[in-house]
C-alpha cells in the first residue's frame, strides 16, 4: 500500500519507532545545554507528557549512536553508550513486600538485571555490526562469551554461549521470574541476580574485549521513574548516588510528578552533588517555534526522500549554522508557507463580508445601541466600514458596555479612520481577538480561523511536540479527504494547506485530546470532568457581549495557603499538572497582602479550539476556596449552581440558556475520589 503524506505524522510516540532514531530526531537549538553524550554524573530528565523525553533518551542510546545510517565515528570518540529501560509499570507494582514478602527486593534486582542483560545483548550485536569498529575487533565481540556466573544464576545448563546469542536464554529466565512474581508459590524467587554486581561484571568484561573499547562508559536510562513504587525508587536512587564510571544511572519522569529522592540509607540524592537536572520541556520552549518547524520539515523531507533532512541531524559544525538568523528565518518561512494563517485584519474583513457572520456582528451592534435608548438616531451602519474591519468589530463590544457612549465611540472611530490619535489604537489590540471568538461562538457550524497557521499550531502545542504532530496529522488527513496534495513527488510541489482545512483540523485535534484525558493515569475520568468544567466556565466568559475581560483561559487561587483546599481537590489539581491538563506557571500579577496569587493555572491551549476560547495567556479568573473545591471535587448540582451564578454575574442573559446545552460531555456524575 502506498504511503500517504498523513502517515508520516501519524507516529507521535517514540514507542512507535525503532530503537534507532538517528534520522527521526531533531536536535534542538542550543543542544550543548542539555547534551549528555559526555556526562560524568547521573541526570534526571523531566518534562510533561508528550514533551519528547523518550526520544531524547533514545538518541543517546547504542542503537542510534552506532546506527548504520549515521556517519562513521571512531568508537574511541564515543564516551557513553546509552541503554534504555522502561519498566513494565503495571507489572512492577506487584514487586512489593505486600505481595512477595521479604524477598521482594531480591526479585526486583533480578528483574532489573535480566531486563538490562537483554539490552546488553542488543548492544553487543550493534557493536559487532557497527562501521565504527574494525573487523578484527568485531570478531572478538561476536565471540565474547557470556559470563559463567551469569549462566549459573539463570540456567542449569552450564554450556558456554556467546553473549550475542544469549538473548533467548535471558528471555527464558525472565519468563520464569515473571511467572513466579505473578504466582509466588515459593518463598524465594527462582532466579537471583544482584543488579549492581551483574551490571559491573558485564560492563567490565565488555571493555576488556579489546583495547579500543577500554575507554567506554555505559549510561543506563530508566524511563517513567514516577510509576515505580517508592521502595523501588529508593533502590534506583541508591544506584544514582553511587554511580561511577564506567556505569552511570539516570532517570526520566514527568514534570511535577511526586517522586522520592530517598536512598536505602539515610542519605538522599541531591541536585548538583549527585545528578544534573534537565528540564527538557523548558529547554524546548525556548525555541519551540524553530524546533517544531524542523520536525515538520524532517517528516516532509523523509517522505519525499529528500537529502536535505540530514541537515537537521546533529553533525559537527552544523550546530553553528542552525543558529544563524538566515537559517531560522528559512525554517519559519517554509513552515508558514505550508501552514499559512490569516491576519487579524483579514479575519475581521471576512466577518464583515460573510452574510452569516455579518448578521451576528450587526445584531451585536444593534444590541449595544439598544442599551442607550436616548441615542436611537445613531444607526448600526455608522459603525461598519469594510475599510476598517478591525475597528468595526471592536466597536460592537464597546457599544455593549454601559460606560461607553455611542457618540464617543463613533467620534473615536472617525478619528481613527482619519489617521489621528484615537483610543482605538489601544482598543483594537486589547479586544479584537475576543470579539472574533465571540462572533464565531455564535456560529458554531463555522470553524474559527484564529487557530489556523504554523505559529498558531506552536501556540496550541505549548512546547508539546506530540500535540504539534497530531495537529499536522489531522491537517494532512483533512487535506487528503479534500483531494489536496495527491501524486506529488517533492516538497516544492506541496500546496499550502487552506485555512478552513487547518481550522477543521484544530477542532478535531482538540476534541481528540479532550477525549484522551480520561485515559491519563488513575484519575483520568475525574481530570476530564475538571477540564470540561473549566472549559465551560471559560467558554461562558468568552460569550460575554461586553468582552470587558477578554480571553480568559486560566485561573489563580485567591487563598492564603493552597492547603486550605479539600484533599480531593489538591489531589486532582496535582494530577492535572502532572498530566499537563493544566500548566502551572508563575503568576503574572504580584500577590496581595491578603492572598498568595503566586501561581497561574492554564488550561492546556490544545483544548482551546474545542471550547472556543483563546490560546493566548491574557486574562485570568480568580477562584476562591469554595469555587475551586466545587470545580474539582463538587457534584454536578453544585457546579451547575456555580455556573449559573457566574452567568448572572457576567450578564449572559439568553446566551446562558444556549450555553447550558453545549458541551454536555459527561452525562452522569462520577464517583469522587
Amino acid at each position: 500500500m502506498t504511503q500517504k503524506l498523513s502517515d508520516v505524522f501519524s507516529k507521535n510516540r517514540t514507542e512507535e519507532f525503532p530503537d534507532d532514531v538517528y534520522n527521526k530526531y531533531v536536535i534542538p537549538l542550543n543542544n550543548d545545554e542539555i547534551d549528555i553524550s559526555n556526562a560524568s554524573k547521573a541526570c534526571v530528565i523531566i518534562g510533561g507528557r508528550g514533551s519528547g523525553k523518550t526520544m531524547y533518551l533514545k538518541y543517546y542510546c547504542h542503537s542510534t549512536l552506532l546506527s548504520p545510517q549515521g556517519k562513521r565515528i571512531p568508537i574511541q570518540e564515543i564516551k557513553n553508550l546509552g541503554l534504555y529501560w522502561r519498566p513494565d509499570t503495571s507489572f512492577t507494582q506487584h514487586i512489593s513486600e505486600s505481595w512477595l514478602g521479604k524477598y521482594w527486593s531480591v526479585a526486583f534486582n533480578s528483574y532489573m538485571s535480566l531486563s538490562l542483560l537483554l539490552e546488553f545483548t542488543k548492544l553487543i550485536i550493534n557493536l559487532a555490526n557497527s562501521h565504527s569498529i574494525k573487523d578484527s575487533c568485531k570478531e572478538k565481540i561476536l565471540n565474547f562469551k557470556c559470563s559463567q556466573q551469569i549462566i549459573s544464576a539463570i540456567t542449569f545448563d552450564k554450556k558456554e554461549i556467546n553473549f550475542s546469542e544469549a538473548g533467548n536464554l535471558i528471555r527464558s529466565a525472565l519468563f520464569t521470574l515473571c511467572n513466579w512474581i505473578n504466582a509466588p508459590i515459593t518463598e524465594t524467587p527462582p532466579i537471583v541476580l544482584d543488579f549492581k554486581s551483574t551490571i559491573s561484571l558485564i560492563t567490565d568484561e565488555i571493555i576488556g574485549i579489546d583495547k579500543i573499547l577500554s575507554k567506554l562508559s555505559f549510561h543506563i536510562f530508566i524511563d517513567e521513574f514516577e510509576n515505580l513504587i517508592v521502595p523501588q525508587q529508593k533502590i534506583i536512587n541508591t544506584l544514582i548516588k553511587h554511580g561511577r564510571s564506567p556505569v552511570l544511572f539516570s532517570i526520566a519522569h514527568k514534570k511535577s510528578a511526586v517522586i522520592s529522592r530517598d536512598t536505602l540509607s539515610d542519605e538522599k540524592i541531591v541536585e548538583r552533588n549527585d545528578f544534573k537536572l534537565i528540564d527538557l520541556e523548558g529547554h524546548y520552549n525556548k525555541n519551540f517555534d524553530v524546533f517544531a518547524g524542523e520536525v515538520l520539515l524532517l517528516r516532509l523531507y523523509s517522505y519525499f526522500k529528500d537529502s536535505h533532512y540530514e541537515e537537521l541531524m546533529k553533525e559537527k559544525g552544523f550546530d553553528r549554522f542552525r543558529k544563524q538568523d538566515s537559517y531560522i528565518k528559512n525554517i519559519k518561512d517554509l513552515a508558514n508557507t505550508i501552514l499559512p494563517n490569516f491576519s487579524y485584519k483579514e479575519i475581521s474583513y471576512q466577518i464583515i463580508t460573510d452574510d452569516v457572520l455579518y448578521r451576528k456582528l450587526f445584531n451585536l451592534i444593534e444590541e449595544g445601541l439598544s442599551m442607550h435608548s436616548s441615542l436611537k438616531k445613531i444607526k448600526p451602519e455608522s459603525f461598519i466600514d469594510p475599510g476598517f474591519p478591525e475597528a468595526t468589530l471592536v466597536s460592537s463590544v464597546l457599544l455593549n458596555r454601559s460606560r461607553n457612549s455611542p457618540s464617543e465611540i463613533l467620534n473615536e472611530l472617525e478619528l481613527y479612520k482619519s489617521g489621528l490619535n484615537s483610543k482605538f489604537k489601544s482598543w483594537i489590540p486589547n479586544n479584537l481577538v475576543g470579539v472574533i471568538l465571540l462572533i464565531y461562538k455564535k456560529t458554531p457550524q463555522r470553524a474559527c480561523p484564529l487557530y489556523a497557521g504554523y505559529n498558531q499550531y506552536t501556540y496550541l502545542s505549548k512546547g508539546n511536540i506530540r500535540h504539534f504532530l497530531e495537529l499536522c496529522h489531522q491537517t494532512m488527513l483533512q487535506s487528503e479527504s479534500n483531494e489536496l496534495n495527491k501524486d506529488i513527488s517533492s516538497i516544492d510541489e506541496l500546496i499550502k494547506i487552506p485555512i478552513n482545512i487547518q481550522s477543521q483540523a484544530t477542532i478535531k485535534t482538540s476534541r481528540l485530546e479532550f477525549e484522551k484525558i480520561s485515559d491519563l493515569g488513575p484519575h483520568g475520568l475525574h481530570l476530564k470532568k475538571v477540564a470540561n468544567r473549566l472549559g465551560k466556565i471559560f467558554s461562558y466568559s468568552q460569550s460575554r457581549r461586553t468582552q470587558s475581560e477578554v480571553e480568559i483561559n486560566h485561573f489563580t487561587l485567591d487563598l492564603s495557603n493552597e492547603m486550605e483546599l479539600d484533599e480531593k481537590t489538591i489531589t486532582l489539581l496535582n494530577e492535572a499538572i502532572i498530566w499537563s491538563v493544566l500548566i502551572e506557571e508563575k503568576s503574572t500579577k504580584t500577590k496581595s497582602n491578603e492572598s498568595f496569587e503566586t501561581k497561574d493555572y492554564l488550561l492546556h491551549p490544545v483544548l482551546s479550539p474545542y471550547f472556543g476560547i483563546s490560546y493566548r495567556k491574557k486574562k485570568k479568573l480568580k477562584l476562591n476556596k469554595d469555587q475551586t473545591n466545587v470545580i474539582f471535587s463538587g457534584d454536578d448540582k453544585s457546579f451547575n449552581s456555580l455556573l449559573k451564578s457566574l452567568g448572572e454575574k457576567w450578564d449572559l442573559g439568553e446566551e446562558q440558556e444556549s450555553l447550558q446545552d453545549e458541551k454536555n460531555i459527561i452525562g452522569k456524575q462520577l464517583g469522587l475520589i
